[in-house]
């Protein structure tokens, strides 16, 4: 998952790897391009078969530094860029074989009642398809008991899961004026109900607190049709908020791909094929309701999100393999 800045740095970043298409760079010289060290750029850049290919690959390297200089020192905690290193995946991000997304229009959507292990192992789990799975997580108690009061009484007099998530998790506050969960959860109730004339907010975080783990999972499971032997991730993701948007376009760096549930509201996915698979693949949309899971590679799929009016979203969800 991606601060907000990074997130507009991306988006920046494939504007310009588009740019460099279009100028005629293939898009492996491109990433090859983008991974050499400045300083090595100009003497590999020598070697260019054409001049034009030189001087792109200059302008790009010059952009690029003007970028991430701008976010930085103007939008970014420097922690975040060094230590997670998301510029360098992106520009290092394995290429997308196509096969995968080519043939489909649409995001297959199945009934949870139908689904099995045996389905789900055989022809959804690994394909790279993202699937949504009506009803999926309709029996969870999560669905009637996860609010805005619920979580900020549990984080509020959980000693150490406030500071938990801003010294050892990942808070978004995306278009907010959020620094801290703390402030989220200190808000007017006015405001934490987006009543009318309020302003709106949404935020996401990842919860790394074990007594927290334990008490919300009381309310909820791993997808029941997730494999016998599939390992799933320690680390779960919330969202929470509305209305509008939710997290602008960006693709994930997390180590497998994620099942997402939605607890409370409706939110609606906007799912983009990676740039090299852009020609044949097609853009696609998802919209979950209460009970609903969704999985997506986002290692592999550009997506955002968008809340619906009314109540208040709160998703869950976590990572598997």
């Amino acid at each position: 998952m991606m601060a907000p800045a990074t997130e507009k740095l991306v988006s920046r970043l494939r504007d310009i790897r588009e740019a460099a298409k279009a100028g005629g760079v293939k898009d492996d010289d491109f990433k090859k391009m983008m991974r050499m060290s400045y300083s090595t750029l100009a003497a590999e850049q020598t070697k260019a078969s054409t001049k034009r290919k030189r001087m792109i690959a200059y302008a790009l390297a010059s952009i690029l530094v003007v970028v991430m200089a701008y976010f930085y020192y103007e939008t970014m905690d420097p922690r975040c860029l060094v230590s997670n290193n998301l510029l360098l995946l992106e520009l290092s991000r394995p290429a997308v074989k196509c096969d995968v997304c080519k043939s489909i229009t649409e995001i297959p959507t199945i009934n949870g009642d139908d689904m099995t292990k045996e389905l789900f192992l055989n022809n959804y789990a690994y394909n790279g398809v993202p699937l949504l799975v009506k009803g999926g997580a309709k029996n969870w108690t999560a669905l009637y008991i996860f609010s805005y009061d619920y979580l900020k009484d549990l984080y509020v007099n959980t000693e150490g899961a406030l500071d938990a998530i801003e010294n050892d998790c990942q808070f978004f506050p995306y278009q907010t004026d959020f620094n801290t969960m703390g402030e989220v959860f200190n808000m007017t109730e006015e405001r934490s109900r987006i009543d009318s004339g309020e302003k709106e907010w949404y935020v996401g975080w990842s919860n790394c607190h074990s007594e927290v783990t334990r008490n919300l999972r009381r309310h909820y499971q791993r997808p029941a049709f997730l494999p016998d032997n599939s390992e799933s991730s320690n680390l779960d993701w919330l969202f929470m908020g509305g209305f509008g948007s939710g997290a602008d376009v960006h693709i994930d760096f997390v180590q497998r791909p994620s099942w997402q549930a939605m607890i409370t509201g409706k939110k609606s996915w906007r799912i983009i094929p990676s740039p090299e698979c852009e020609h044949v693949c097609s853009e696609m949309n998802a919209t979950m309701e209460k009970g609903d899971i969704i999985l997506v590679d986002t290692n592999m799929w550009y997506h955002s999100t968008y809340i619906h009016p009314g109540e208040v979203s709160i998703t869950i969800g976590s990572e598997y393999d």
